[in-house]
């Protein structure tokens, strides 16, 4: 009776969960997850060819999924496809922010996105406040209204460590002791302050929520490995308790925690998954 209990804690058969970035490097890791435990995620991307790819790879599985091209900042679209998932599956059980502007959209568009505060461009700044955390405004506004009609829902946030602490700058830059060049990226003003206003928001809504039955909680990682220089990382795993960085499915255990009824008591948390990063 106990085992069968503890396994219905944490089960998230035919659930309806939107995966925003579903598609992305993080996102898509959830999605194909929450898919082979019997969820069914509606993957939420602006990148088509991000879509194609992991449909591809969920046909080729025989995983569920439901794929949506859309554009988080555009209101009008993002209440469409919220009420096209509602009319198909008459609830949404939980939604995931994973979407966010991350450092590899930043190479690919434009460098000044790593200047100094000193010469930072307004508009870069506005475009990245917006691609991390406006989003999350636009699509929580729209996902809420039907949970709110069944007073049952949980949200989850996707932050950084870099919300909680400033980011060691020292990562970046050259040093000549470890035979280091450094990197042509950082972590930029905008990143950090989006990341910490997810947090702040996180608990802001948890606690406006709180009577309505909808859980709000986040997740902050510490930076997750994909193919990074190899200088880089024994830079930053210096700095990481664990003495490494996070593997990318080192977050679904988080993510099915705070879907599940196994965290039925909580809400405004923000859990940190960083290998100790934080505590040092």
């Amino acid at each position: 009776k106990m085992k069968e209990k503890t396994s219905k804690l944490f089960n998230l058969k035919n659930k309806i969960i939107i995966v925003t970035g579903g598609a992305g490097f993080l996102g898509s890791q959830f999605s194909s997850m929450l898919s082979d435990i019997g969820a069914i995620p509606i993957i939420l991307d602006i990148n088509e060819e991000s879509i194609n790819v992991l449909k591809k790879k969920f046909i080729k599985k025989k995983q569920k999924g439901i794929f949506y091209l859309v554009d988080l900042d555009d209101e009008r679209e993002v209440n469409s496809v919220v009420n096209l998932v509602i009319k198909k599956h008459r609830k949404i059980d939980c939604l995931i922010n994973a979407a966010g502007f991350t450092g590899q959209n930043m190479l690919k568009t434009n460098s000044d996105y790593f200047e100094k505060f000193e010469k930072y461009d307004f508009e870069l700044w506005k475009k990245s406040l917006n691609g991390n955390l406006s989003s999350i405004f636009n699509v929580t506004k729209s996902v809420v209204n039907h949970m709110l009609k069944r007073k049952k829902g949980s949200i989850i946030n996707i932050a950084s460590d870099v919300g909680v602490i400033s980011p060691d700058h020292r990562i970046y830059e050259a040093n000549k002791k470890f035979n280091y060049k450094g990197t042509s990226f950082n972590t930029p003003i905008a990143y950090s302050v989006a990341k910490a206003g997810i947090i702040s928001m996180t608990r802001y809504l948890a606690t406006h929520w709180a009577k309505k039955g909808i859980r709000v909680n986040c997740i902050s990682p510490a930076g997750v490995y994909k193919k990074h220089d190899r200088k880089f990382v024994e830079q930053l795993s210096q700095r990481i308790p664990l003495g490494r960085m996070a593997k990318p499915h080192e977050l679904n255990g988080a993510i099915v925690y705070l879907c599940s009824n196994a965290s039925s008591f909580v809400t405004g948390h923000n859990l940190i998954v960083d290998g100790g990063r934080t505590i040092w």
